[in-house]
């Protein structure tokens, strides 16, 4: 490894953790995590209340992402604000332009009953409508209906990167004011009872977004990668068993700290271990696509049916159904790779 991965949390240990975030969330999807706080952890279903607990990944995404931006906004050079929020919106929204129109295709060949695209959107010019607020990632922000209700978190996303910059200033002027008022929707959430309402908006994930702007503006990831050792290991891994408790009776309130405990976590283990790290760094940079593609494998198109048989299976065919999921996702998602280099191959210099 080089210096800057033992002296800093480096972009590689951030790929590395999307690939781990990435495992949970196709286990999330895959198991059916929605069981309500507070659960047990043991005696219960495993097989759920570990897919519950693995919607941590939102919040883990969510950190790197402003992490990430924080990062790269503090080292742009001269480029305007608004020019780099633009550049980072499209490179958001470019990859998934060309999933949505490769699956939306392939969804009018493949797709279960009940899942086609005249079927999702209807016709006419409200269908087209539908298509197009898809198409722009918004269908949570109109209400109307999409190809993958996955794809609720391009929304998200848009929104954080739209505002990013209004984030960096107020976690950067008064942290201690902006967080707490980020934390309010979650907050609210835990306060009135775990899945009262549908979270999959924007709202409930301020805070884990501007949490990763603050990690990244305080530089707090990189002093406990410099202290990484024995000591690091054993702290933060007691981190995350206790966190795993309290999520488990919180909810999602608490996935925030949750999720700072896994990343902490991975940066003194995982992102150091040797091959290792390389396979989970190769699925952190993979990650994006994969989460665009894999619910149409599991639950889409027709492939729907074989993953049907391993669920409802033996034991040991349930759990194949995991790593044959990443692995076809991967397999798709290299596919769409080769075909967005074609494509910039293509465009003029």
């Amino acid at each position: 490894m080089g210096k800057d991965s033992v002296s800093a949390f480096s972009k590689r240990d951030t790929s590395v953790c999307k690939g781990a975030a990435l495992i949970l969330l196709l286990t999330h999807h895959l198991y059916g995590g929605s069981l309500p706080a507070p659960m047990p952890l043991l005696g219960g279903d495993l097989p759920r209340v570990t897919a519950t607990l693995s919607k941590v990944c939102v919040s883990i995404f969510m950190i790197l992402s402003g992490y990430g931006l924080c990062r790269s906004f503090e080292h742009r050079g001269g480029e305007s604000t608004p020019r780099f929020t633009l550049r980072h919106l499209m490179g958001l929204m470019r990859p998934y332009w060309l999933i949505y129109v490769l699956f939306t295709l392939l969804s009018i060949f493949f797709g279960r009953p009940g899942f086609t695209p005249a079927e999702v959107y209807g016709t006419g010019i409200r269908g087209a409508c539908q298509a197009v607020i898809d198409f722009l990632g918004l269908w949570p922000l109109f209400g109307t209906c999409s190809m993958c209700q996955t794809w609720w978190y391009m929304e998200a996303a848009i929104v954080m990167y739209a505002l990013f910059p209004a984030v960096y200033w107020a976690v950067k002027k008064a942290p201690y004011a902006a967080l707490p008022l980020f934390a309010l929707p979650v907050l609210s959430y835990f306060i009135w009872g775990n899945n009262v309402w549908d979270t999959c908006r924007e709202i409930y994930w301020f805070f884990a977004f501007g949490t990763g702007v603050f990690l990244a503006q305080r530089g707090i990831l990189d002093r406990l990668a410099r202290r990484a050792g024995a000591g690091s290991i054993c702290a933060s891994g007691a981190a995350v068993l206790v966190c795993t408790y309290i999520r488990a009776k919180v909810g999602l309130a608490f996935d925030t700290f949750y999720a700072i405990a896994i990343v902490v976590f991975l940066q003194a283990t995982l992102c150091r271990i040797p091959y290792l790290s390389g396979v989970f760094d190769y699925l952190g940079r993979r990650s994006g696509d994969v989460f665009l593609i894999h619910s149409f494998i599991y639950f889409y198109l027709t492939s729907q049916r074989l993953f049907v048989w391993l669920l409802y299976g033996s034991v040991p065919m349930a759990a194949a159904a995991l790593p044959v999921l990443l692995g076809l996702s991967l397999l798709c998602a290299e596919g769409v790779g080769l075909i967005r280099r074609f494509l910039t191959a293509k465009q003029p210099a």
